[in-house]
């Protein structure tokens, strides 16, 4: 699942299956129509029109949890947010792990362009064009991973405080 917010309107998110791919982008703008259709306001933001390049991968958001856990004011969903956090970034850290594997591969290919003795054609360059878009998803995503990770460790942190908090109520 890949989800693009709009430069025009940041608080339209719009999600399709798949990665990000120009597919995928007409897919999300399909969607944007069909909103745009249904939201007058929306159709005044998008005067100028809307287009692939308009349409920015949003990396997966992760809950953050900012308030000290209190025994007597801890909920349910205090513990199921900060659970949420941990888990997503254990899927963050395969998904990158994965996509870092296929970068490596796609920035070997694109090594071949220095290789004086392969005849590179316009067809070859387009493709490994296409190809690097996944070193940028790649790139964008580790950079958002610092944060998540600090999160998770947060998140973990609080949930075992909760816990310490809890057995020492029930003693």
């Amino acid at each position: 699942m890949v989800s693009y917010a709009l430069k025009q309107a940041p608080e339209i998110i719009l999600e399709v299956p798949g990665r990000d791919s120009r597919k995928q982008r007409q897919q999300a703008l399909d969607q944007l129509v069909d909103r745009a259709n249904e939201d007058e306001a929306l159709r005044a933001k998008l005067a100028d029109g809307a287009g692939h390049d308009d349409l920015i991968v949003v990396t997966e958001q992760v809950p953050t949890v900012t308030k000290e856990p209190d025994p007597d004011d801890t909920t349910v969903e205090d513990v199921k947010t900060l659970v949420q956090a941990i888990v997503s970034y254990g899927f963050m850290r395969v998904r990158l792990e994965q996509d870092r594997q296929e970068a490596q591969a796609v920035l070997k290919e694109l090594e071949a362009i220095f290789d004086p003795k392969l005849e590179l054609t316009e067809e070859m360059v387009a493709e490994l064009k296409k190809k690097s878009k996944l070193l940028i998803s790649y790139a964008e995503n580790k950079a958002a991973f610092g944060d998540v990770r600090a999160n998770a460790e947060q998140s973990q942190t609080k949930l075992e405080k909760i816990l310490e908090l809890e057995r020492s109520a029930m003693r």
